[in-house]
């Protein structure tokens, strides 16, 4: 494990360009539309989230197992790879690298309750375990910006209320790319600088201070007004139309 993260395979290898996420799930593309896909891609996200929760894990485990799912599907389909499946794994797996640990068993009993077509055992999310722990080359530490975020919010001199809203938008911030595309304390930035606009402060100064390339930070902010308004315009928590999309899929190890 690396002490920082410039040195980590975070920052050396899964630092990316839109282009290499862009050209990600081909196959699911000869099915669905750039839209259906990303609203697939969201849903899962919110999956992840709604059985942590369930499963009483930490965020930050929650957060990892996203962008576990999101590397994932950088090299697989979800034709090729089912991502009900791959998602409870992903937190299966998210929560013994993040030492909250849970059980396999447990995970796969709280989301059939979540999910009651959901039909994979504790044996299917241990030998897919293997195949996502490969896909990922075995890189498993996670970065995130809430080692940073506390620094930045304490210097902002933002108030307690604007504070508790900017930690919901960064949860917010793994339903998009910018996990994939930007290193975690630009992320921290971007969800300030939005959170700051949204609540009407004035940051300017204090962001002029840090002496960081603004241009990624705007980028992030960017990004983040941009899946809120898709959030609005989509049925992300249709569950029928969600499952429609699932079922144009022909998904070859559904269970």
């Amino acid at each position: 494990m690396a002490a920082n993260f410039w040195e980590s395979s975070h920052c050396t290898e899964w630092l990316l360009d839109r282009n290499k996420i862009e050209e990600s799930n081909p196959k699911d593309k000869q099915y669905l539309t750039p839209i259906e896909l990303k609203k697939l891609r969201t849903h899962y996200c919110f999956v992840i989230q709604n059985l942590g929760n369930a499963l009483k894990l930490r965020q930050r485990a929650i957060s990892t197992a996203i962008v576990y799912f999101k590397r994932f599907y950088l090299k697989n389909s979800f034709v090729d790879c089912e991502p009900r499946l791959v998602a409870v794994t992903c937190l299966y797996l998210s929560s013994k690298v993040e030492e909250c640990i849970t059980q396999a068993k447990k995970c796969a009993a709280k989301m059939k309750e979540i999910d009651h077509s959901f039909n994979y055992l504790m044996n299917d999310i241990l030998e897919c375990e293997f195949f996502v722990l490969e896909e990922l080359d075995f890189c498993l530490i996670i970065y995130h910006p809430y080692k940073s975020l506390p620094f930045y919010l304490q210097s902002s001199g933002l108030d307690p209320a604007s504070i508790e809203i900017i930690w919901g938008i960064v949860n917010d911030s793994y339903r998009t790319d910018v996990c994939l595309l930007y290193p975690p304390y630009v992320v921290a930035l971007g969800c300030i600088l939005l959170g700051s606009y949204l609540l009407k402060k004035d940051i300017k100064q204090w962001l002029s201070e840090l002496n960081v390339e603004m241009k990624d930070i705007w980028e992030v902010s960017k990004d983040l007004i941009d899946y809120y308004e898709f959030e609005k315009q989509q049925s992300l928590q249709n569950q029928t139309e969600l499952d429609l999309l699932y079922n144009k899929l022909p998904i070859r190890n559904k269970k």
